[in-house]
């Protein structure tokens, strides 16, 4: 199991018992716990969830008028916003800052991004964790209320048992105890030991670990062992849990095995024993993440056939009926390849892999966000002239209607429009130009996302701005600036020339 130096341990204990005692609106120190450290990427992830937070904090607060509200209305006026802004694609190795990078979350980040928004607006919760998912639950008013993750599903109990079976199979690997000839009752009684019981709550601390538990199992499937055990080790800073240990137990032996010079023979093992046990969910596990360790080496080096003429071999080594699992190691292979092109500039061969792949599932949402993001860098890349990038991206948007969701989208068709009001203000053309204002504040409400917004909102609204300063005409001059700080209200320009034009 993994050790915890004394000195260390005695700053997270009173963490740990005083649980919900720290300060709501204490963000800093949140953060501080869930990004300890000061190197560069743990300061730059830490203050990206920090603004990102703040910024949603304003918004319900002074969009929303959630203060306002009753605690029941506060609840979905929270879920809702973070459900539009933050969680709109699931990936189970996004981390938490992840979510205001790319819209991408698990259960976990969700549930911790989730319990910061409630604490910021004083909404008592607890965690949990039911199975392979945590949740929250929340007491507006005195009415629980269930909060899981938009991607989550209702649990089929046949589905419950399965994890529980494969999970006991790993801690019979992994620990010297004896669980053979278990009841079913005893078995799911040494599950929960090891893992989580659903109905036991678990304070914010805890659920941090928890986090820190799903980044090293993510770290665990790719065969970054050592990855893993430092996600491992921070987890268990925080709590003392039985499942910690299993994990670093079970990436020490992967480790172990693997870089050994028989780890062919270990393979050519675990798919006998596979054939024998069809139904272990261990053992295809297992082999999926050697399948990738495998052809990211390949990929690494410059060798995308060879990295399919392995995939065929591989995946002809499986027992009968594993269709499955096979499926699994084309799509592995699939996102490997669309991330080898995109990281080589091969721009035409990973959109029409983005395309092949959506072709095979449309409703899949990481498959139409990988699309929408290939075609419009690829349309951005074409062409360059406003007017023209929208009228294609728009020819693109009825063929993928999705597109119109995505950021990028949002970035191209402000741009055209902010652009447009700087050279008619710059013309002199003002009837024009006030039209153009209109239709990019219908803009803002229509998309509301975009990675470049603020630089549109600012590029416009300055533009009206000093057309009507140079006129003369300072309260205009002043609405539009303070027009632009109500989209980004921390911005240092904007704050500047309110501050000039204030003594006009």
């Amino acid at each position: 199991m993994l050790s915890v130096p004394v000195r260390t341990l005695l700053p997270l204990l009173v963490l740990l018992l005083t649980g919900y005692s720290l300060a709501a609106e204490d963000l800093a120190g949140r953060l501080r716990l869930l990004y300890p450290g000061d190197t560069p990427a743990v300061v730059q992830d830490r203050e990206t969830v920090e603004r990102g937070l703040e910024n949603v904090f304003r918004q319900l607060r002074y969009t929303d008028r959630a203060a306002r509200k009753s605690r029941r209305r506060q609840l979905h006026l929270i879920v809702d916003r973070l459900d539009r802004q933050l969680l709109r694609q699931y990936d189970p190795a996004a981390n938490l800052a992840d979510a205001f990078r790319t819209g991408t979350y698990n259960d976990a980040t969700a549930a911790v991004l989730l319990a910061l928004s409630l604490e910021a607006f004083g909404i008592p919760y607890t965690g949990h964790v039911d199975h392979w998912e945590a949740y929250l639950v929340a007491d507006p008013d005195g009415r629980r209320r269930l909060l899981r993750h938009p991607a989550a599903r209702p649990h089929d109990p046949a589905d419950e048992r399965r994890f529980r079976r494969e999970y006991l199979a790993v801690v019979r690997q992994t620990t010297a105890d004896d669980l053979t000839d278990l009841t079913e009752s005893q078995a799911d009684s040494v599950f929960y030991q090891y893992y989580y019981r659903p109905g036991r709550r678990l304070s914010f601390v805890q659920l941090s670990a928890y986090q820190e538990l799903r980044s090293a199992q993510s770290a665990y499937a790719s065969g970054r062992y050592a990855a893993a055990n430092e996600h491992l080790r921070e987890a268990a800073l925080r709590e003392n849990r039985r499942a910690f240990g299993v994990l670093e137990a079970a990436g020490r032996l992967q480790a172990t095995s693997l870089d050994e010079p028989d780890a062919e023979e270990y393979i050519t093992s675990l798919f006998m024993l596979w054939r024998e046990d069809p139904t272990n969910g261990y053992l295809p596990a297992a082999l999926l993440r050697h399948f990738d360790r495998r052809q990211q080496r390949i990929l690494a080096a410059d060798r995308p056939d060879a990295a399919r003429t392995f995939l065929e071999t591989y995946a002809a080594r499986g027992p009968a009926g594993a269709d499955g699992w096979r499926r699994e190691l084309h799509l592995l292979q699939s996102l490997r390849l669309l991330d080898y092109y995109q990281s080589r500039g091969q721009l035409v061969a990973a959109l029409h892999l983005a395309e092949a792949l959506y072709t095979q599932d449309p409703e899949d949402r990481r498959f139409r966000a990988y699309l929408a993001e290939l075609t419009l860098v690829s349309l951005r890349r074409q062409y360059t002239d406003p007017d023209e990038l929208v009228r294609q991206v728009e020819v693109a948007a009825v063929r993928y209607p999705f597109l119109r969701e995505h950021d990028r989208y949002a970035d191209v068709v402000l741009r055209q429009r902010a652009l447009r009001i700087r050279d008619l203000f710059a013309a002199g053309r003002e009837p024009d130009a006030i039209r153009e204002v209109e239709a990019f504040r219908r803009l803002l409400t229509d998309v509301p996302h975009g990675n470049d917004r603020p630089l549109w909102t600012l590029t416009a609204f300055v533009a009206a701005s000093n057309y009507y300063f140079a006129a003369g005409e300072y309260a205009p001059a002043r609405a539009y600036v303070a027009e632009a700080l109500s989209y980004d209200p921390e911005n240092d320009f904007l704050l500047h020339q309110q501050e000039l034009l204030g003594r006009y």
